[in-house]
């Protein structure tokens, strides 16, 4: 690279960096407080994974970068345009009344898009299309709205309760269900909105996005892969339920209510959805090379 085309990509570079500190600088507090309280109790259920989100997209970004930036360009229209937009959707959006974090979501929708806009401003359509993955995923920085949450929760919840009982019945467990309430001959169980399995859920939900991207080429696969993750999710949740249950009734109650199991046990089983999910990885790759293949032939 010559020393034209060097000092060129460092005044674009420059340029970024000094927006986007920029933006960090203007968004503080909003951004302090949504990324610190993701590490909460009350929060880190629903949230926890907000705080690897902007190291995910940075690190994408670098390994993507010689593709983002093989042709760059300065977007002295659309950039500003789409800045413009982040901070009006700021000045627009009203003061939290409480510091629930879905509170926080117009703010945070109006920083990512500063971050945008100052990213196509500084190397054109072209790289803002080649990084269109990386940058997409910072919209998982933006805390749900309340409505989407719920509505994200009870889907879990529901789903949860009812793989339990297919469960409980196909292990030929004598149970009688209630909603949510299962009743054991020696203990009784609640599936809680804490029990939906949501935390799994969005961490699975992020690496198939992420895998499906790197690893698959098709637009049926990925989305294939996606799908997979909701009924992995809920049954991964359903044996670590009934597990809990069969322990804490017939063995010790404890198993449930404080136990080092029950804190730590969905760690095996997640990593064992993690190789469910490279088993379907493997599979739907294989799926989209056949055609080719048969080509060959």
């Amino acid at each position: 690279m010559g020393l034209p085309r060097l000092v060129h990509f460092q005044r674009r570079d420059l340029c970024v960096f000094l927006l986007i500190i920029t933006a960090i600088l203007w968004f503080y507090g909003p951004l302090t407080l949504v990324l610190s309280s993701s590490l909460e109790d009350e929060y880190a259920q629903h949230y926890s994974h907000l705080i690897l989100i902007p190291f995910l997209c940075v690190y994408l970004l670098y390994l993507q970068r010689a593709a983002i930036f093989a042709t760059v360009e300065w977007s002295p229209f659309l950039g500003p345009i789409l800045m413009v937009i982040g901070g009006a959707v700021s000045f627009s959006a009203k003061e939290p009344i409480s510091e629930a974090l879905d509170n926080f979501s117009p703010t945070i929708i109006s920083f990512v898009m500063v971050c945008w806009g100052a990213f196509l401003f500084c190397y054109g359509t072209q790289a803002f299309r080649a990084a269109s993955f990386g940058l997409g995923l910072m919209i998982f920085i933006v805390p749900f709205p309340s409505f989407v949450l719920d509505a994200i929760v009870g889907f879990l919840q529901r789903s949860s309760a009812d793989a339990v009982e297919l469960l409980f019945s196909a292990l030929s467990t004598p149970v009688i269900r209630e909603g949510f309430i299962f009743k054991l001959s020696n203990f009784t169980i609640f599936i809680a909105e804490e029990c939906s399995g949501i935390r799994s859920f969005l961490a699975l939900g992020i690496i198939s996005l992420v895998a499906g991207y790197w690893f698959l080429t098709s637009m049926w696969a990925r989305v294939a892969l996606v799908t997979v993750i909701i009924p992995l999710a809920i049954i991964k949740n359903a044996f670590r339920i009934v597990g809990l249950t069969l322990l804490a009734n017939y063995v010790d109650p404890t198993y449930i209510t404080d136990s080092a199991l029950h804190r730590t046990g969905g760690i095996p089983l997640f990593l064992l959805s993690l190789a469910v999910l490279v088993g379907v990885v493997w599979l739907l790759r294989r799926w989209e090379c056949r055609p080719a293949s048969r080509m060959v032939q």
